[in-house]
Order: C-alpha cells, then structure tokens, then sequence
C-alpha cells in the first residue's frame, strides 16, 4: 500500500490552520462581549472525506485516509425556539408596561390625597367636602355674607378642580399622541433597516459562497436585533428563506419581504381617537399585544360603552373623562336647582338661581351660560355668584335655612344618579369618586402584576438564550486553552513530519 508523500503535512496544516481561525473567533467572542445583540460565533469543522474520484492508477482510498480537516463555515449559536418564546413575551411585555405606565399617569393625575383630620387636602372628593363643610357653616347663618363669600369660593375650587382635571386627562393623551407618532416613525425606520439588511444579506451569500447555515453573521446580528426591538411593539413572526432574507410579520401583517416594506400610518380623528393602520391595505396594525395595542387602547379606551368602532373597552381617557363630566353634570343639576330665585302666589319656587353654568368664548373674552351642556373641561361659577356672593342670600336676607340643610344632604348624604356613555352609578358624590378611583387602581394593579409576571417569564427565556448564545468568559477561555493545545499539537506535528522525510531522503541508502 502506497501514500502520498506529503499527506501528513497536509493533515498537520489543515490542523494548524483550523486551530488558528479557532482562535480568531474566540478572540473575536471576547471582542464582543459586550457588543448587544452580538451572537457568539463558533468554527464548524468536519474531517476531511476520502476522495471518491476515479484515475488512471485507481488509488486505494486507505492510502489517502487522514487528509486533516476541513472548516465548514463559522456559525453562529441561536436557538430559534428562544428567539420566538423571547419575542412573543416582548409584546406581551411591551403591552402590560405600557399599560402601567399610561394607568399610573391617569392616577397621577385623578389622585384623591387628604392630609390628616383637618389638614390640606388634594382632588375632587376633598374639594366636594370643603364645599359641604363650609355650606354648614353657611347654614348657621343663612343671612351671612361672609359665610356665602366662603361657600362661593368652595364651590370655584370644585370647579377649578373639575377643570385641572380634565385639562390634565386632555394633556396627558395629546402627549401619548405625539408620543405613539414617534414610535410610528421608529417601528417604520425599524421595517426599512430590516428590509436593507435583507438586501446585504441577500447580496453577500450570493458573492461570498455563504449558505442557509453559514451566512454573513454580523449582518444577521443587526437584522435580529432589530427584530427584537420591533417585537416591543406586537406579535412578530418570522419566517427564513432560502436566499438569506427573512419575512417578517407584525401583528399577522406582512410587512417586510425581500428588500421591500409596508409602513404604518397613524391617524388622529376628529373625536380625538387614534388609529394605526398599514399603508398597503390599510388594515389595522395595532390588534394584537404590544406597545401600540396598549397605546391605541388606553387613548381611545371608553370602557364598555363604546359609542364608534375607533374606541376600545379598555377603560381609558374617554372613560375617565366621562366619569368627571358626569360629576359636573350632576354637581350643576344640584347646584342650579337649591337656591330659590322667584315664588309664585302660594309661595312656590318657580325658578332657582343658577350658581354654575359652561363657559364659552366669545368675542368680547369668556361668558358663562348655565343653560349648556356642562363638561369638567368648562364649569365654572356663574359671573352673578362670581361678582357678588350676596348672590346666594335671600332678597330679604332671611335667615330661613331650609333650602341650605337640604342642599348638604344632596351633596353629602343623598344618592345621586351619575350616567355617562359608559355606565351608570347611583350613590353620593364621594361614593361616585371612590368608585371610579378604585376602579383606576384595580385596573393598575392586574395590569402591573401581568406585567411583573411577564417580565419574570422573559428574564427566564433571556438567561436561557444568553445561555446558548451569548458570549461566556470562564467558556471562552477553555475554547483558547484547547485550541490553543491544538495549534501547538499540529505544529508538532509538522516538526515530526520534518524528521521522517529527512530521515527518508537524506540518511536512507539508496
């Protein structure tokens, strides 16, 4: 049995050169460590296979067994079944912390804060008790103008508070708006990079001899990393194709293919609701999980009484603003109707002096008119009850303070009927406040647990997809050391080679 003179050279290159490039990727593991969205990066070797060619001489394939190795390629280590556990917990996620986020602005904003017995207080049901507490003292005496100035000025604080309120719901949403604007221009910056990466993925295992399994690594580190991103923003599915490129999509959408991609619209409509619909087919791009569901929700949330398709059930900036508008409502349906203005013959109240009303811009600045429909956003104290809470004292300043004791029980002890599109509530003022409060803080509270839960859940998948492709220091260092030996063995390898053939060629007599 013959062999090729120089195979085992060529075996203890192959060994040396392998184990070089060995050490390039671990070095350039170690490089990137740090490096986010970096997969780290293995050289995948195989033995090199016997040559099945036939020739004139017809060698026998023992002679050339032990040829060395051969690099198929450097891969990289992902676990795609992590990669999409990983993804469809971000919307998850995305979805629960942006809800939380949004809840606790609306809590920040609705917040009921009463400071000890008789200290400082802060919201609506405070403002409601300052008002019954100061008319008590107004019921004392019924012909005091210094106790009417002082209930006057509780009831502008009530409808100050009323305002800040809404005022405070109405910014608060405007600033999500701009906000899920902006996100719109990310997640569609998002779709584009993905696109073009596609493009030089496509291009590079076309020039390059790459394939399915050994493509060009740090171009599909970028592409997966944007993937990861956009999934934040709702369900994402992935699908690899056999050039290199991926199709992507979002919330059942196909929106990038090939080097080619859909954007998303956003839209404010004229009832101040939001919508996210796809260029392409205009279909609507926030239905399923994800920052821009939990947005579009809480935006145009109304809770059960959705009066149009654009709002959401989710009980949001529409519910909150309806609860406070019925508030104002009822407050002026009581207010308006407890202080007796003109009697008829037999001593019955014919009409009531109007203490609130809407204020409505007009050319000459503000007026109220306490015959419109009242809303948190315009209640205000009528300019007669402004200008002169004399206003509230009967002509012949009686002392007769019937009206007044009836008027506390209606804001301190009878239930009232408080109705807005998306429910109603019988009970007393505070009763109503607490109602709806609780309702802001039970819906904070499951949406902040969700959240927790989730976030445990996607930390677990994390650590799990670190564990496989993320780079490890202790690991790395064992690959140098055993590649290292491995050079070094090779290279012995190549000395001993030296020494047979010496011995063959320069000692053996002819």
């Amino acid at each position: 049995m013959s062999r090729p003179t120089f195979i085992g050279f060529e075996a203890a290159k192959t060994g040396v050169f392998a184990s070089q490039k060995a050490l390039d990727i671990v070095g350039n593991n170690f490089a990137n460590i740090n490096t986010e969205g970096y997969t780290r990066q293995r050289v995948d070797q195989t033995s090199q296979s016997v040559a099945g060619y036939y020739s004139r001489l017809k060698p026998d394939l023992v002679s050339l067994a032990g040829m060395g190795t051969y690099i198929n390629g450097v891969e990289q280590l992902r676990d795609q079944r992590l990669d999409t556990a990983f993804r469809n917990e971000a919307a998850n996620s995305g979805y629960y912390d942006q809800q939380s986020t949004m809840f606790t602005e609306i809590e920040t904003i609705m917040q009921e804060l009463e400071v000890g017995d008789d200290g400082n207080g802060f919201g609506l049901s405070y403002a409601i008790k300052s008002m019954y507490t100061a008319l008590e003292d107004f019921a004392y005496d019924a012909s005091s103008e210094t106790d009417a100035n002082v209930f006057a000025n509780a009831i502008s604080n009530v409808t100050q508070t009323l305002n800040r309120l809404s005022k405070g719901l109405t910014d608060a949403a405007n600033q999500y708006k701009d906000e899920l604007y902006i996100r719109t221009t990310e997640v569609n910056d998002i779709l584009s990079d993905i696109a073009q990466l596609n493009d030089n993925i496509r291009r590079s295992m076309n020039t390059c001899n790459y394939n399915t399994e050994f493509g060009p690594n740090e171009l599909m580190d970028q592409r997966n990393l944007l993937i990861d991103k956009l999934s934040d923003f709702g369900k994402v599915h992935v699908e690899e194709q056999m050039d290199g490129t991926v199709v992507v999509q979002l919330n059942g959408h196909k929106c990038v293919w090939d080097n080619l991609h859909d954007s998303v619209n956003f839209q404010e409509n004229s009832n101040g609701t939001v919508q996210l619909n796809w260029k392409n087919d205009g279909t609507n791009a926030a239905n399923d999980m994800g920052i821009f569901k939990a947005t579009v929700d809480i935006i145009n949330g109304r809770g059960i009484g959705v009066q149009n398709s654009n709002e959401s059930t989710v009980n949001g900036f529409l519910y909150y603003h309806d609860k406070i508008n019925s508030f104002a409502q009822c407050l002026t349906d009581v207010l308006n109707n407890s202080f007796p203005e003109t009697f008829d013959d037999q001593g019955n109240v014919l009409s009531y002096k109007k203490l609130v009303g809407g204020t409505v811009e007009t050319s000459d600045g503000f007026e109220v008119y306490p015959n419109i429909l009242v809303s948190a956003s315009n209640i205000s104290i009528t300019d007669e009850l402004a200008t002169n809470s004399s206003y509230l004292l009967s002509e012949d300043k009686s002392i007769d303070n019937t009206h007044l004791l009836e008027l506390i029980n209606k804001l301190s002890k009878d239930d009232q009927t408080f109705s807005s599109a998306s429910d109603s509530f019988t009970g007393t003022f505070q009763e109503f406040v607490a109602d709806y409060t609780g309702t802001l803080g039970s819906d904070n509270s499951y949406v902040k647990g969700r959240y927790k839960t989730s976030q445990t859940l996607i930390n677990e998948i994390q650590n799990n997809r670190d564990s496989v492709s993320g780079v490890s220091e202790s690991e790395e260092t064992v690959n140098m050391m055993t590649y290292n030996r491995a050079f070094q063995a090779a290279s012995r390898m190549m000395t001993v080679m030296d020494g047979l053939l010496d011995v063959i060629i320069n000692r053996m007599a002819v």
